[in-house]
């Protein structure tokens, strides 16, 4: 599977729920692609975006793009924040692509009865889990749920990492800058621990720089305990 979202072109489906950054992300994303020299292209859902109704948008990266959508078997890669939003987006999916999905459970109805257990294709071999939520808020900071995830995402993708650090600062303000990119470097590292347990070697290189925070944002911090905990419980 790393092959599938390591090759471009491809196109890089985002999903959740309103409030949780889908937009933000997928342009911090599409930012870092510019800046690394490749053309991008970006759609967005976003009528429902009230928080917790459902967003998504696709960023398409390569050299030669001719539309900014691609329908249902066309995508490389699910990056989703919230579990019955990645697998309503699964038919998108290519048959050798990968989803990368938080495990957060969000009743999409009222009505729901509370004993539901998931869907079926919720054990569906391209889809990969992370502990986002639990470790964003144990890090004390869950509104950088999506730039944990994008960390989990942009191992996979041959994006230098000043791109994303670049991207990161453009997009982001002076005040939330530093939180934001330790968690993006949280999800990074998580995502190194989490392909080299699926492929037996040791963990690969990650180039992004290890921030080293002011005693102020030590309690933003992921320890390396952690990220090992939520290695071990992905599915």
């Amino acid at each position: 599977m790393e092959d599938a979202v390591t090759n471009y072109p491809l196109t890089v489906l985002i999903a959740g729920m309103g409030g949780q950054g889908v937009v933000l992300a997928g342009d911090t994303l599409a930012e870092a692609a510019l800046l690394a020299g490749l053309n991008v292209k970006k759609s967005e859902i976003h009528g429902l975006s009230r928080r917790f109704g459902s967003v998504s948008c696709q960023v398409r990266i390569g050299r030669d793009l001719y539309s900014p959508l691609r329908g249902h078997g066309g995508v490389s890669t699910i990056l989703s924040f919230e579990g019955y939003e990645g697998l309503k987006h699964l038919p998108f999916l290519q048959t050798d692509g990968v989803a990368l999905m938080n495990r957060l459970w969000s009743k999409p109805g009222a009505l729901t009865p509370a004993e539901a257990t998931a869907p079926s294709c919720v054990n569906d071999k391209r889809i990969e889990w992370f502990e986002g939520t639990a470790l964003t808020h144990q890090a004390e900071c869950p509104r950088s749920l999506n730039f944990f995830m994008l960390g989990v995402l942009s191992a996979r993708l041959s994006i230098d990492a000043g791109a994303w650090q670049e991207a990161l600062e453009n997009l982001l303000s002076k005040r939330s800058l530093d939180v934001n990119r330790e968690m993006f470097s949280a999800g990074r590292r998580v995502a190194a621990a989490h392909l080299a347990a699926l492929t037996g070697r040791p963990a690969p290189a990650v180039s992004a720089a290890r921030v080293v925070p002011r005693p102020a944002l030590i309690k933003h911090r992921v320890s390396e305990q952690t990220v090992g905990t939520a290695v071990n419980g992905v599915g």
